[in-house]
């Protein structure tokens, strides 16, 4: 493939850009995956031919959800039937949660969140607005940095 070959196509912060990740943590993904899973792994199919790789169905899972792909939207690409792509991300999903889910996706402790707001209000002058979609109810008259940047 053009991002994962020995010398690939593709730079790291192209693949970071596309992927949302870096190289190194996608196929730490990847190999954590394919260990949890047998639908990961590659096998023959029922021609004796070789099946698809665990690095393409998980290219396919991650992709999908980087960019909210329908799943024909990358068949041509990744030569992948639609039941096939359906499960790889049903399946990729479950065993993210299995493997990950204890530790990532939890709600945040109140030193997680001390840990978050920190930089973010370091960076931005905006403080408790850390994950705020709305922002209506804030008085942007407190938020010195935004006040001095639209003055």
């Amino acid at each position: 493939m053009a991002y994962f070959s020995e010398h690939p196509e593709y730079d790291e912060s192209t693949f970071r850009e596309r992927f949302r990740m870096s190289r190194r943590l996608f196929t730490k993904i990847v190999r954590e995956v394919t260990d949890a899973s047998l639908f990961f792994q590659q096998t023959n199919d029922c021609t004796r031919k070789v099946g698809i790789s665990a690095l393409m169905k998980c290219t396919f899972a991650i992709r999908q959800m980087a960019y909210e792909a329908v799943l024909d939207s990358l068949d041509e690409y990744l030569q992948m039937g639609a039941t096939t792509a359906r499960d790889a991300l049903r399946i990729f999903c479950k065993v993210i949660m299995n493997l990950y889910g204890e530790e990532f996706l939890r709600k945040p402790t109140y030193t997680d969140m001390e840990k978050l707001y920190a930089p973010h209000d370091e960076k931005h002058g905006c403080p408790g607005m850390l994950g705020s979609i709305d922002c209506i109810d804030w008085s942007w008259s407190n938020c010195s940095r935004i006040q001095s940047s639209i003055l």
